[in-house]
């Protein structure tokens, strides 16, 4: 079969505690999308540990499972990949044609990323032109990787930027995308597309915002292994950092401090546990262990801020924690900025006569990844 902008793909966001599905037809005349297919498997305990796959056959089965409950016929899937494998950084390099720019990262690009370039996929985006007074924004996978380095890199990319433009360069390690594209396989479907969430992410926000007029706004994914914080500003990707804590610390937190088993502590997350559980003691086990991701968001905040002069005015949240009720508003106080919950949901056409709009809702924000991929077309970048 010849793959076209009008091949269907089905949208799989494998995370840490379960599988998003998501199928989008486009409406008439290009005007938004209509969810046809929706769905979530849970993934049993430690299937996936820190962003890796531990038990393989498990999550291909319940892939399986999900896929034959959702009655899925196209077997084109769109995938996606993050965590620590992932690198992502701005550069500025001469003014040349693509062509020459593809040959000319691929015998550089060791010099900027942290891996073994044998071990990596590279792929690039032409940002544009840019002015001589313009620094460097800071754009990388981990705060860490991006701290000592980019001010000597600012030093050496930027002694005259006339006549040059920038780039995004986005390396991951092979073995990462072998694991997603295993999984899809095993589970009787062919990957075609596997892209980086931060990018499905930035897909999701636009069905129902348009980025380019919310000023400088972070996306903040609360997974389970890792928080995702990507930065946009006036449209364009500014920041981008995987932090390794997220949902399964909170939830190792109540398991030690209640005594439950881990199946549990999803509904507790939620408010749905028995009276015998003292509700104010469930609110500060959830708000001790996000006030150790809230430091980490405010430190990226602040490290983005000083280098490009732009402090955040906006953040959306979406993920599995941004479904813990108040959490939103916990979030504001601490970072005294306008948070809202991201529903991209909103911005799509449901049929109710398929779906109950009201659950629907409810998991919006956890489908933001699988919907930013379910918009991706095969000849689309």
């Amino acid at each position: 079969m010849f793959l076209s902008n009008k091949t269907q793909l089905v949208a799989i966001d494998i995370g840490s505690s379960s599988i998003k599905l998501v199928q989008l037809s486009e409406l008439k005349g290009g005007k938004g999308f209509e969810l046809t297919h929706f769905g979530v498997m849970p993934l049993a305990e430690e299937s996936i540990v820190e962003g890796v796959i531990k038990k393989p056959e498990l999550v291909a089965q319940a892939l399986q499972s999900l896929l034959k409950a959702e009655k899925i016929q196209s077997n084109y899937a769109a995938s996606a990949v993050a965590g620590e494998a992932v690198f992502i950084k701005k550069i500025k390099v001469p003014v040349m044609p693509e062509e020459e720019l593809s040959t000319k990262i691929t015998e550089e690009a060791g010099q900027y990323i942290p891996f073994d370039i044998d071990d990596v996929a590279l792929d690039f985006q032409i940002l544009g032109v840019v002015e001589e007074e313009q620094l460097e924004e800071p754009v990388g996978s981990t705060e860490s990787a991006g701290d000592a380095e980019s001010h000597d890199d600012a030093e050496k990319e930027s002694p005259d930027s006339v006549g040059m433009m920038e780039v995004l360069l986005v390396a991951v390690q092979r073995e990462v995308i072998d694991e997603r594209s295993d999984i899809l396989v095993d589970a009787g479907l062919k990957p075609v597309v596997i892209d980086l969430n931060v990018f499905a992410l930035m897909n999701a926000a636009q069905l129902t915002h348009d980025l380019s007029t919310l000023g400088t706004t972070a996306l903040v994914d609360l997974g389970d292994s890792f928080t995702h914080i990507n930065i946009v500003q006036d449209g364009a990707m500014g920041y981008t950092r995987d932090i390794p804590v997220g949902g399964a610390y909170c939830s190792k937190m109540l398991m030690s401090k209640f005594k439950v088993p881990f199946n549990q502590t999803l509904d507790i997350k939620r408010g749905k546990f028995d009276s015998d559980l003292k509700e104010e003691e469930v609110i500060e086990v959830i708000a001790k262990a996000y006030t150790k991701v809230l430091e980490e968001i405010q430190k990226s905040f602040e490290y983005f801020g000083t280098l490009s002069g732009n402090p955040i005015e906006k953040v959306l949240l979406c993920g599995g924690g941004s479904m813990i009720q108040g959490l939103d508003a916990f979030f504001a106080d601490y970072l005294k900025l306008p948070v809202e919950i991201l529903n991209p949901m909103q911005g799509v056409k449901i049929n109710p006569k398929n779906f109950d709009q009201l659950l629907i809702d409810e998991m919006g924000s956890l489908s933001a990844v699988a919907l930013g991929l379910a918009i991706r077309r095969f000849d689309h970048s």
